[in-house]
């Protein structure tokens, strides 16, 4: 019983009063013309390896660019602001200015709309980061749940397999393609969300 209590008050914490929790379809849902869409991702193991991928689709769902990175050891948010460099990196090096970026981790969006960085080992990452925007494109950071994901998931948790550094993947690398029709397919899935 005191499981379930300590269960209640986090929760508690987490639903604020006034707010109530309701039942959303999540589903990837491609950019709007002429966006392209960033999907990335962090993966980390308990022996602490950890990896990031992503993957730019465009506003039919098809495959522009992806990659994978092995990183060694990180801690899982280190994963995703690594992951998110290397994607908007990406973009950027193959010519896109109009970009949506979508992460499944509310820490990172919260780190990056800050204007305040506190020093840590990705501090000069986040830097980074923050400055690609400043460059003569259009891009949009927002926070999208793991549904929405599944893609970059897979790439992310693929790259723990890959040799150490990044690779960019010009064509949707073996086992992906079944992520990609899922996506495009509309397949969606119920999650708790506060209103």
């Amino acid at each position: 019983m005191h499981h379930a209590t300590e269960i209640n008050s986090s929760m508690e914490n987490i639903i604020r009063p006034g707010h109530e929790m309701i039942i959303k379809w999540l589903k990837w849902t491609p950019p709007p013309w002429p966006f392209f869409k960033l999907n990335t991702d962090g993966a980390r193991k308990i022996s602490r390896h950890a990896s990031a991928g992503g993957l730019i689709r465009n506003y039919c769902g098809e495959w522009v660019h992806g990659f994978g990175m092995n990183i060694g050891h990180c801690t899982i948010t280190g994963t995703e602001v690594w992951g998110l460099f290397q994607g908007l990196q990406l973009a950027w090096n193959i010519g896109i200015r109009q970009l949506r970026v979508k992460v499944d981790s509310r820490c990172t969006t919260k780190i990056l709309a800050t204007n305040n960085i506190h020093p840590n080992a990705y501090s000069s990452l986040i830097q980074g980061i923050k400055r690609l925007p400043n460059k003569d494109w259009q891009v949009s950071l927002s926070h999208s749940y793991r549904e929405t994901n599944f893609a970059a998931y897979y790439l992310a948790n693929q790259a723990l397999l890959l040799p150490l550094g990044i690779h960019v993947f010009p064509t949707p690398p073996s086992g992906t393609e079944g992520w990609l029709l899922h996506d495009v397919s509309g397949s969606a899935y119920p999650q708790m969300v506060v209103a």
